[in-house]
Protein backbone atom coordinates (compact mmCIF):
# COMPACT_ATOMS: atom_id res chain seq x y z
CA UNK A 1 0.00 0.00 0.00
CA UNK A 2 3.03 2.27 0.12
CA UNK A 3 2.36 3.66 -3.35
CA UNK A 4 -1.42 4.01 -3.07
CA UNK A 5 -1.35 7.59 -1.81
CA UNK A 6 0.76 8.64 -4.80
CA UNK A 7 -1.44 6.67 -7.20
CA UNK A 8 -4.67 8.23 -5.92
CA UNK A 9 -3.25 11.71 -6.50
CA UNK A 10 -3.52 11.02 -10.22
CA UNK A 11 -6.62 12.09 -12.09
CA UNK A 12 -7.43 8.55 -13.21
CA UNK A 13 -6.49 5.13 -11.87
CA UNK A 14 -7.89 1.61 -11.49
CA UNK A 15 -7.53 -0.97 -8.71
CA UNK A 16 -7.84 -4.72 -9.18
CA UNK A 17 -8.32 -6.40 -5.79
CA UNK A 18 -9.19 -10.02 -5.13
CA UNK A 19 -12.72 -9.01 -4.07
CA UNK A 20 -15.00 -5.98 -4.43
CA UNK A 21 -18.08 -5.52 -2.26
CA UNK A 22 -20.71 -4.17 -4.65
CA UNK A 23 -24.46 -3.54 -4.17
CA UNK A 24 -24.95 -7.05 -5.57
CA UNK A 25 -22.59 -8.60 -3.04
CA UNK A 26 -18.92 -9.60 -2.99
CA UNK A 27 -17.55 -10.14 -6.50
CA UNK A 28 -14.20 -11.48 -7.73
CA UNK A 29 -12.15 -10.44 -10.76
CA UNK A 30 -13.48 -6.88 -10.80
CA UNK A 31 -11.61 -3.64 -11.37
CA UNK A 32 -12.64 -0.36 -9.76
CA UNK A 33 -11.84 2.57 -12.03
CA UNK A 34 -11.70 6.10 -10.58
CA UNK A 35 -11.56 9.39 -12.45
CA UNK A 36 -11.41 12.80 -10.72
CA UNK A 37 -12.61 11.29 -7.45
CA UNK A 38 -15.59 9.48 -8.98
CA UNK A 39 -16.09 5.76 -9.55
CA UNK A 40 -16.65 5.49 -13.29
CA UNK A 41 -16.46 1.74 -13.83
CA UNK A 42 -16.75 -1.47 -11.79
CA UNK A 43 -16.26 -4.46 -14.02
CA UNK A 44 -13.85 -6.82 -15.78
CA UNK A 45 -10.33 -5.61 -16.57
CA UNK A 46 -11.14 -5.42 -20.27
CA UNK A 47 -13.52 -2.51 -19.67
CA UNK A 48 -10.85 -0.23 -18.19
CA UNK A 49 -10.23 2.83 -20.34
CA UNK A 50 -7.04 2.73 -22.39
CA UNK A 51 -4.12 4.50 -20.75
CA UNK A 52 -5.49 4.13 -17.22
CA UNK A 53 -2.95 2.50 -14.89
CA UNK A 54 -4.31 -0.69 -13.29
CA UNK A 55 -2.76 -1.69 -9.96
CA UNK A 56 -3.26 -5.28 -8.81
CA UNK A 57 -4.10 -5.74 -5.13
CA UNK A 58 -3.75 -9.50 -4.54
CA UNK A 59 -5.37 -10.89 -1.39
CA UNK A 60 -7.10 -7.58 -0.76
CA UNK A 61 -10.74 -6.50 -0.71
CA UNK A 62 -12.27 -3.12 -1.55
CA UNK A 63 -15.40 -2.25 0.42
CA UNK A 64 -17.42 0.97 0.70
CA UNK A 65 -16.31 3.39 3.36
CA UNK A 66 -18.55 3.30 6.42
CA UNK A 67 -20.56 6.34 7.48
CA UNK A 68 -21.19 7.18 11.11
CA UNK A 69 -24.85 8.21 11.02
CA UNK A 70 -24.76 9.86 14.44
CA UNK A 71 -21.99 11.31 16.54
CA UNK A 72 -20.99 14.38 18.57
CA UNK A 73 -17.57 15.66 17.59
CA UNK A 74 -17.11 17.54 20.84
CA UNK A 75 -16.92 14.37 22.89
CA UNK A 76 -13.42 13.18 22.04
CA UNK A 77 -11.71 13.75 25.35
CA UNK A 78 -13.88 12.13 28.00
CA UNK A 79 -15.42 8.91 26.71
CA UNK A 80 -14.16 6.68 29.54
CA UNK A 81 -15.67 9.05 32.11
CA UNK A 82 -19.09 7.73 31.12
CA UNK A 83 -18.23 4.15 32.16
CA UNK A 84 -20.66 2.91 34.82
CA UNK A 85 -22.67 6.12 34.76
CA UNK A 86 -26.47 6.11 35.11
CA UNK A 87 -28.58 7.38 32.22
CA UNK A 88 -28.88 11.01 31.08
CA UNK A 89 -25.11 11.46 30.82
CA UNK A 90 -25.72 14.26 28.33
CA UNK A 91 -26.99 16.45 31.17
CA UNK A 92 -24.12 15.80 33.60
CA UNK A 93 -21.14 15.19 31.29
CA UNK A 94 -21.47 16.02 27.61
CA UNK A 95 -23.38 19.30 27.68
CA UNK A 96 -21.14 20.80 30.41
CA UNK A 97 -18.03 19.64 28.58
CA UNK A 98 -18.97 20.84 25.10
CA UNK A 99 -20.41 24.07 26.45
CA UNK A 100 -17.02 25.03 27.91
CA UNK A 101 -15.11 24.78 24.60
CA UNK A 102 -13.69 27.68 22.65
CA UNK A 103 -13.25 27.48 18.88
CA UNK A 104 -9.70 26.10 19.10
CA UNK A 105 -10.82 23.29 21.39
CA UNK A 106 -13.66 22.51 18.98
CA UNK A 107 -11.05 22.18 16.21
CA UNK A 108 -8.82 19.88 18.26
CA UNK A 109 -11.69 17.69 19.48
CA UNK A 110 -13.07 17.30 15.96
CA UNK A 111 -9.68 16.49 14.44
CA UNK A 112 -9.05 14.00 17.26
CA UNK A 113 -12.32 12.20 16.50
CA UNK A 114 -11.76 12.34 12.74
CA UNK A 115 -8.43 10.60 13.31
CA UNK A 116 -10.18 7.88 15.31
CA UNK A 117 -12.88 7.58 12.68
CA UNK A 118 -10.51 7.16 9.74
CA UNK A 119 -8.49 4.58 11.68
CA UNK A 120 -11.77 2.75 12.23
CA UNK A 121 -12.86 2.74 8.59
CA UNK A 122 -15.30 5.66 8.58
CA UNK A 123 -15.09 7.87 5.51
CA UNK A 124 -18.09 10.01 6.51
CA UNK A 125 -19.47 11.51 9.72
CA UNK A 126 -22.87 12.94 10.62
CA UNK A 127 -22.25 15.43 13.42
CA UNK A 128 -24.90 16.66 15.84
CA UNK A 129 -24.28 20.03 17.45
CA UNK A 130 -25.81 23.48 17.79
CA UNK A 131 -22.78 25.58 16.82
CA UNK A 132 -22.25 29.26 16.20
CA UNK A 133 -20.41 30.41 13.09
CA UNK A 134 -16.96 30.58 14.66
CA UNK A 135 -17.11 27.06 16.09
CA UNK A 136 -18.63 25.64 12.91
CA UNK A 137 -15.76 27.16 10.92
CA UNK A 138 -13.25 25.52 13.27
CA UNK A 139 -14.94 22.15 12.84
CA UNK A 140 -15.01 22.55 9.06
CA UNK A 141 -11.31 23.40 9.05
CA UNK A 142 -10.58 20.18 10.94
CA UNK A 143 -12.56 18.13 8.41
CA UNK A 144 -10.76 19.82 5.52
CA UNK A 145 -7.35 19.29 7.09
CA UNK A 146 -8.03 15.59 7.60
CA UNK A 147 -9.92 14.95 4.36
CA UNK A 148 -13.05 13.27 5.71
CA UNK A 149 -16.64 13.68 4.49
CA UNK A 150 -18.80 15.59 6.98
CA UNK A 151 -22.47 16.37 7.48
CA UNK A 152 -22.22 19.50 9.62
CA UNK A 153 -25.04 20.69 11.86
CA UNK A 154 -26.28 23.83 13.46
CA UNK A 155 -29.69 24.62 14.84
CA UNK A 156 -31.39 25.88 17.95
CA UNK A 157 -32.67 24.98 21.38
CA UNK A 158 -35.26 26.68 23.54
CA UNK A 159 -35.89 24.48 26.59
CA UNK A 160 -39.53 23.87 27.43
CA UNK A 161 -39.08 21.45 30.34
CA UNK A 162 -38.33 24.08 33.01
CA UNK A 163 -40.57 25.85 35.48
CA UNK A 164 -40.75 28.94 33.27
CA UNK A 165 -42.21 28.42 29.83
CA UNK A 166 -41.02 30.60 26.94
CA UNK A 167 -43.43 33.32 25.89
CA UNK A 168 -44.69 33.87 22.33
CA UNK A 169 -42.13 36.67 22.06
CA UNK A 170 -39.33 34.35 23.27
CA UNK A 171 -40.33 31.74 20.70
CA UNK A 172 -40.53 34.24 17.84
CA UNK A 173 -37.08 35.64 18.66
CA UNK A 174 -35.58 32.16 18.97
CA UNK A 175 -37.02 31.06 15.62
CA UNK A 176 -35.79 34.23 13.90
CA UNK A 177 -32.29 33.72 15.30
CA UNK A 178 -32.29 30.04 14.38
CA UNK A 179 -33.30 30.71 10.78
CA UNK A 180 -30.61 33.38 10.39
CA UNK A 181 -28.01 30.98 11.78
CA UNK A 182 -29.30 28.24 9.46
CA UNK A 183 -29.08 30.49 6.41
CA UNK A 184 -25.51 31.47 7.26
CA UNK A 185 -24.53 27.85 7.94
CA UNK A 186 -25.87 26.61 4.63
CA UNK A 187 -24.08 29.41 2.79
CA UNK A 188 -20.81 28.62 4.60
CA UNK A 189 -20.95 24.96 3.55
CA UNK A 190 -21.38 25.81 -0.14
CA UNK A 191 -18.20 25.41 -2.10
CA UNK A 192 -16.78 22.85 0.33
CA UNK A 193 -17.18 19.56 -1.58
CA UNK A 194 -16.75 17.26 1.42
CA UNK A 195 -19.03 19.23 3.77
CA UNK A 196 -22.84 19.07 3.68
CA UNK A 197 -25.03 21.31 5.89
CA UNK A 198 -27.82 20.12 8.17
CA UNK A 199 -30.06 21.61 10.86
CA UNK A 200 -31.01 20.19 14.24
CA UNK A 201 -32.99 20.52 17.46
CA UNK A 202 -31.70 18.41 20.38
CA UNK A 203 -34.93 16.70 21.56
CA UNK A 204 -38.59 17.11 22.42
CA UNK A 205 -37.76 18.97 25.65
CA UNK A 206 -35.54 21.40 23.75
CA UNK A 207 -38.00 23.28 21.55
CA UNK A 208 -41.65 24.29 21.29
CA UNK A 209 -43.65 22.86 18.41
CA UNK A 210 -43.47 26.13 16.48
CA UNK A 211 -39.67 25.96 16.41
CA UNK A 212 -39.68 22.31 15.33
CA UNK A 213 -41.95 23.14 12.43
CA UNK A 214 -40.05 26.26 11.41
CA UNK A 215 -36.64 24.57 11.28
CA UNK A 216 -37.94 21.36 9.72
CA UNK A 217 -39.84 23.27 7.02
CA UNK A 218 -36.83 25.46 6.31
CA UNK A 219 -34.55 22.42 6.02
CA UNK A 220 -36.96 20.73 3.62
CA UNK A 221 -37.23 23.87 1.50
CA UNK A 222 -33.44 24.21 1.35
CA UNK A 223 -32.90 20.52 0.57
CA UNK A 224 -30.90 19.83 3.73
CA UNK A 225 -31.37 17.29 6.51
CA UNK A 226 -33.12 18.00 9.81
CA UNK A 227 -31.82 15.97 12.79
CA UNK A 228 -33.41 15.31 16.18
CA UNK A 229 -33.01 12.85 19.06
CA UNK A 230 -36.23 10.83 19.09
CA UNK A 231 -37.71 8.41 21.64
CA UNK A 232 -34.31 7.67 23.13
CA UNK A 233 -34.85 7.73 26.91
CA UNK A 234 -37.71 6.75 29.20
CA UNK A 235 -37.45 10.19 30.82
CA UNK A 236 -37.97 11.89 27.47
CA UNK A 237 -40.97 9.75 26.52
CA UNK A 238 -42.54 10.09 29.97
CA UNK A 239 -42.12 13.87 29.93
CA UNK A 240 -43.64 14.18 26.45
CA UNK A 241 -46.68 12.08 27.30
CA UNK A 242 -47.29 14.01 30.53
CA UNK A 243 -46.76 17.39 28.86
CA UNK A 244 -48.22 16.97 25.39
CA UNK A 245 -50.36 13.86 25.73
CA UNK A 246 -48.27 12.36 22.94
CA UNK A 247 -45.06 10.42 22.59
CA UNK A 248 -42.13 12.40 21.11
CA UNK A 249 -42.38 11.01 17.58
CA UNK A 250 -46.13 11.58 17.57
CA UNK A 251 -45.55 15.16 18.66
CA UNK A 252 -42.93 15.64 15.94
CA UNK A 253 -45.35 14.31 13.34
CA UNK A 254 -47.99 16.81 14.49
CA UNK A 255 -45.47 19.63 14.05
CA UNK A 256 -43.97 18.74 10.68
CA UNK A 257 -40.71 17.28 12.00
CA UNK A 258 -41.00 14.06 9.98
CA UNK A 259 -40.43 13.31 6.32
CA UNK A 260 -37.71 12.23 3.89
CA UNK A 261 -35.53 15.15 4.97
CA UNK A 262 -35.49 14.11 8.65
CA UNK A 263 -33.06 11.88 10.55
CA UNK A 264 -34.32 10.63 13.91
CA UNK A 265 -31.56 9.48 16.22
CA UNK A 266 -31.97 6.33 18.34
CA UNK A 267 -35.73 5.54 18.23
CA UNK A 268 -35.16 2.89 20.89
CA UNK A 269 -38.63 3.26 22.40
CA UNK A 270 -40.92 3.22 19.38
CA UNK A 271 -44.31 1.54 19.19
CA UNK A 272 -45.60 -0.30 16.14
CA UNK A 273 -47.66 2.77 15.29
CA UNK A 274 -44.56 4.97 15.48
CA UNK A 275 -42.64 2.61 13.20
CA UNK A 276 -45.50 3.12 10.75
CA UNK A 277 -45.15 6.90 11.10
CA UNK A 278 -41.48 6.56 10.16
CA UNK A 279 -42.29 4.29 7.23
CA UNK A 280 -45.25 6.29 5.92
CA UNK A 281 -43.40 9.61 6.03
CA UNK A 282 -40.12 8.28 4.62
CA UNK A 283 -38.25 9.46 7.72
CA UNK A 284 -34.81 8.01 8.47
CA UNK A 285 -33.38 6.60 11.70
CA UNK A 286 -29.90 6.15 13.13
CA UNK A 287 -29.52 2.86 14.98
CA UNK A 288 -26.86 3.22 17.70
CA UNK A 289 -26.28 -0.22 19.26
CA UNK A 290 -23.28 0.66 21.40
CA UNK A 291 -25.08 3.66 22.85
CA UNK A 292 -27.80 1.27 24.01
CA UNK A 293 -25.25 -1.00 25.66
CA UNK A 294 -23.14 1.73 27.24
CA UNK A 295 -25.88 4.18 28.27
CA UNK A 296 -28.59 1.75 29.28
CA UNK A 297 -31.05 2.64 26.52
CA UNK A 298 -33.26 -0.03 25.06
CA UNK A 299 -32.20 -1.48 21.72
CA UNK A 300 -33.88 -0.02 18.67
CA UNK A 301 -35.92 -2.57 16.66
CA UNK A 302 -33.58 -2.42 13.68
CA UNK A 303 -34.74 -5.78 12.30
CA UNK A 304 -38.25 -4.37 12.36
CA UNK A 305 -37.06 -1.27 10.52
CA UNK A 306 -35.46 -3.47 7.88
CA UNK A 307 -38.52 -5.70 7.48
CA UNK A 308 -40.94 -2.80 7.20
CA UNK A 309 -38.90 -0.62 4.89
CA UNK A 310 -37.90 2.11 7.32
CA UNK A 311 -34.77 3.89 6.13
CA UNK A 312 -31.98 3.49 8.67
CA UNK A 313 -28.25 3.79 9.11
CA UNK A 314 -25.90 2.94 11.98
CA UNK A 315 -24.14 5.41 14.25
CA UNK A 316 -21.64 5.39 17.09
CA UNK A 317 -23.10 8.21 19.20
CA UNK A 318 -19.48 8.95 20.18
CA UNK A 319 -18.94 5.56 21.80
CA UNK A 320 -16.17 3.89 19.76
CA UNK A 321 -15.02 4.94 16.29
CA UNK A 322 -14.43 1.45 14.94
CA UNK A 323 -16.74 0.61 12.06
CA UNK A 324 -15.95 -3.11 12.01
CA UNK A 325 -16.73 -3.57 15.69
CA UNK A 326 -19.84 -1.45 15.18
CA UNK A 327 -21.06 -3.97 12.61
CA UNK A 328 -20.60 -6.73 15.17
CA UNK A 329 -22.44 -4.69 17.82
CA UNK A 330 -25.32 -3.99 15.43
CA UNK A 331 -25.82 -7.68 14.73
CA UNK A 332 -25.20 -8.84 18.31
CA UNK A 333 -27.65 -6.37 19.83
CA UNK A 334 -30.41 -7.59 17.52
CA UNK A 335 -29.50 -11.22 18.22
CA UNK A 336 -29.78 -10.71 21.99
CA UNK A 337 -32.89 -8.53 21.91
CA UNK A 338 -34.90 -10.31 19.22
CA UNK A 339 -33.19 -13.17 17.40
CA UNK A 340 -32.61 -15.50 20.35
CA UNK A 341 -36.13 -14.98 21.66
CA UNK A 342 -37.60 -15.96 18.29
CA UNK A 343 -35.06 -18.59 17.22
CA UNK A 344 -34.05 -16.31 14.36
CA UNK A 345 -30.59 -17.66 13.63
CA UNK A 346 -30.02 -15.43 10.60
CA UNK A 347 -30.63 -12.07 12.35
CA UNK A 348 -30.20 -10.04 9.20
CA UNK A 349 -27.82 -12.43 7.44
CA UNK A 350 -24.82 -10.10 7.84
CA UNK A 351 -25.49 -8.06 4.70
CA UNK A 352 -28.31 -6.16 6.47
CA UNK A 353 -25.82 -4.56 8.84
CA UNK A 354 -23.19 -3.91 6.17
CA UNK A 355 -25.76 -2.23 3.94
CA UNK A 356 -27.11 -0.19 6.85
CA UNK A 357 -23.64 1.05 7.82
CA UNK A 358 -22.72 2.02 4.24
CA UNK A 359 -25.47 2.90 1.78
CA UNK A 360 -28.13 2.96 4.51
CA UNK A 361 -26.19 5.52 6.53
CA UNK A 362 -25.47 7.50 3.36
CA UNK A 363 -29.16 7.56 2.49
CA UNK A 364 -30.17 8.54 6.02
CA UNK A 365 -27.60 11.35 5.95
CA UNK A 366 -28.86 12.73 2.65
CA UNK A 367 -25.76 11.47 0.83
CA UNK A 368 -27.27 8.53 -1.01
CA UNK A 369 -26.48 10.01 -4.42
CA UNK A 370 -22.91 10.74 -3.34
CA UNK A 371 -21.45 7.84 -1.40
CA UNK A 372 -22.14 4.51 0.34
CA UNK A 373 -21.60 2.08 -2.54
CA UNK A 374 -18.88 0.84 -4.86
CA UNK A 375 -20.81 1.72 -8.00
CA UNK A 376 -20.42 3.99 -11.05
CA UNK A 377 -21.47 7.55 -10.35
CA UNK A 378 -20.59 7.42 -6.67
CA UNK A 379 -17.68 9.33 -5.19
CA UNK A 380 -14.71 7.07 -4.50
CA UNK A 381 -14.98 6.56 -0.73
CA UNK A 382 -13.67 3.09 0.10
CA UNK A 383 -11.42 0.90 2.22
CA UNK A 384 -8.72 -1.57 1.19
CA UNK A 385 -8.76 -4.60 3.51
CA UNK A 386 -6.04 -7.20 4.04
CA UNK A 387 -7.48 -10.72 3.49
CA UNK A 388 -4.32 -12.64 4.44
CA UNK A 389 -4.68 -12.69 8.21
CA UNK A 390 -5.56 -15.90 10.12
CA UNK A 391 -8.87 -14.49 11.40
CA UNK A 392 -10.31 -14.52 7.88
CA UNK A 393 -8.36 -17.35 6.23
CA UNK A 394 -9.66 -19.50 4.65
CA UNK A 395 -12.60 -17.38 3.54
CA UNK A 396 -16.04 -18.96 3.30
CA UNK A 397 -18.52 -16.08 3.52
CA UNK A 398 -17.01 -12.62 3.14
CA UNK A 399 -20.00 -10.69 4.49
CA UNK A 400 -20.29 -12.72 7.69
CA UNK A 401 -16.53 -12.41 8.08
CA UNK A 402 -16.78 -8.64 7.67
CA UNK A 403 -19.41 -8.43 10.41
CA UNK A 404 -17.72 -10.77 12.89
CA UNK A 405 -14.05 -11.37 12.13
CA UNK A 406 -12.34 -8.41 10.47
CA UNK A 407 -10.39 -6.03 12.69
CA UNK A 408 -9.30 -2.41 12.40
CA UNK A 409 -5.68 -3.46 11.88
CA UNK A 410 -6.73 -5.10 8.60
CA UNK A 411 -7.67 -1.71 7.11
CA UNK A 412 -4.66 -1.00 4.91
CA UNK A 413 -5.95 2.18 3.28
CA UNK A 414 -8.83 4.64 3.55
CA UNK A 415 -9.77 6.57 0.42
CA UNK A 416 -12.12 9.59 0.47
CA UNK A 417 -13.23 11.31 -2.72
CA UNK A 418 -10.68 9.30 -4.65
CA UNK A 419 -7.70 10.32 -2.50
CA UNK A 420 -5.89 8.11 0.01
CA UNK A 421 -6.17 9.88 3.38
CA UNK A 422 -4.92 7.07 5.61
CA UNK A 423 -2.47 4.23 4.99
CA UNK A 424 -1.47 1.57 7.52
CA UNK A 425 -3.40 3.43 10.26
CA UNK A 426 -1.43 6.63 9.67
CA UNK A 427 -2.94 9.76 8.12
CA UNK A 428 -1.50 11.00 4.85
CA UNK A 429 -0.11 14.51 4.85
CA UNK A 430 0.03 15.25 8.58
CA UNK A 431 1.67 13.84 11.71
CA UNK A 432 -0.88 12.24 14.05
CA UNK A 433 1.67 11.49 16.75
CA UNK A 434 2.77 15.10 16.91
CA UNK A 435 -0.85 16.29 16.93
CA UNK A 436 -1.76 14.04 19.86
CA UNK A 437 1.38 14.88 21.79
CA UNK A 438 0.85 18.60 21.30
CA UNK A 439 -2.80 18.52 22.34
CA UNK A 440 -2.85 15.95 25.14
CA UNK A 441 -2.64 18.66 27.81
CA UNK A 442 -5.41 20.65 26.11
CA UNK A 443 -7.62 17.56 26.21
CA UNK A 444 -7.00 16.99 29.92
CA UNK A 445 -7.47 20.67 30.72
CA UNK A 446 -10.76 20.81 28.75
CA UNK A 447 -12.20 17.94 30.78
CA UNK A 448 -10.81 19.23 34.07
CA UNK A 449 -12.25 22.73 33.56
CA UNK A 450 -15.75 21.59 32.58
CA UNK A 451 -18.45 21.45 35.30
CA UNK A 452 -18.89 17.69 34.89
CA UNK A 453 -20.87 15.71 37.46
CA UNK A 454 -19.69 12.10 37.66
CA UNK A 455 -21.92 9.84 39.75
CA UNK A 456 -20.21 6.47 39.50
CA UNK A 457 -16.54 7.32 39.91
CA UNK A 458 -13.54 5.39 38.63
CA UNK A 459 -13.69 1.65 38.12
CA UNK A 460 -10.86 1.12 40.65
CA UNK A 461 -12.91 2.82 43.37
CA UNK A 462 -15.22 -0.19 43.40
CA UNK A 463 -12.56 -2.90 43.56
CA UNK A 464 -12.96 -5.30 46.53
CA UNK A 465 -16.23 -3.72 47.65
Amino acid sequence: MSGLSELTNRGSYALAPELVLTPEGALSDMVVQVRDGEIVQVGPRGLVAAGTPVVDLPERAIVPGFIDAHTHLGQAFGKAITGGEPAQIWRRIWTPMEGSYDAETVYVSAKWMFLEALRGGFTGIVNFAVLDGEKAAALHQAATDVGIRLVSATGAALPVDGTRQPSHCDIAKAIDGALKRAEAHIATCKGQPLITPSLCVPAVQSAPGEMLRALSDYAAAQGVMFQIHTNEHHVEVHWSVCTHGKRPLEYFADHGAVGPHTLHHHCTLVTDREIEILRETGSAVSYNPLASAWKGDRIAPALGFAARGVRFGIGTDSTRSDALRLLESAETAQRFSQGMQNADFSCGAAWTWIDAATRGSADAAGLGEVTGQIAPGQRADFLVLDRRQPEVTPSWDFEWELVRLYNRDQIEAVVVDGRCVMAQSRPVGWDAEDFLKTNRKRARDAVGAAPIIRCHGRSADFRNR
